[in-house]
Formats: structure tokens, sequence, C-alpha cells
């Protein structure tokens, strides 16, 4: 499931006509876990503004934008990022 919203996030296109508040639109993610690095944290969320982590720490004391949209993600952990890089030769 998670791997289907990390492509979800990265494919998603823009508000058509919208680009100069494109790169700030804002997205709350709500999962149930967090890692973040070394640690797991329960109760976390991670706020994304256009393309980038915008903040990270326990859900109630991240300041989210009013007209952010919230993603809830029951069940999952979120790596915010991880970066994959490995390849097959």
């Amino acid at each position: 499931m998670l791997a289907s919203v990390c492509l979800a996030l990265a494919t998603a296109p823009g508000p058509a006509g919208a680009q100069a508040s494109a790169g700030r639109e804002a997205l709350l993610l709500r999962p149930d876990r967090v890692f973040a690095g070394t640690q797991l944290h329960e109760g976390w969320a991670v706020l994304v503004r256009g393309e980038r982590i915008a903040a990270a720490g326990a859900a109630e004391s991240l300041e989210t934008p009013p007209d952010a949209r919230v993603l809830e993600l029951p069940g999952a952990t979120l790596l915010p990022g991880l970066i994959e890089g490995h390849s097959h030769l």
C-alpha cells in the first residue's frame, strides 16, 4: 500500500494553471507509524509542500495549514525521504 501511495504522489499532476501555487500545495500524510532513520514513531504525521517534506513529527505538534489536504494512511508505515537507489546488473 505504501508503494502505491508514494507512486501516486510522485506521478500526480499539479493543479492546471496554478504554477505559482503548485509548489506550495500542502498535503498532510497521517500514517500509523513514521520511520525516521533509526526509530519508529507512532502518532506522527508528515507535512509535504509541493515536492518537499516541510515537517515531520508528532501529529498534534505540526502546524498544518487550514487548506491542507489530509491523506489518512491507516495500517501504513511511512519512510519519508527514503530513496531506493540500488540497481541490478
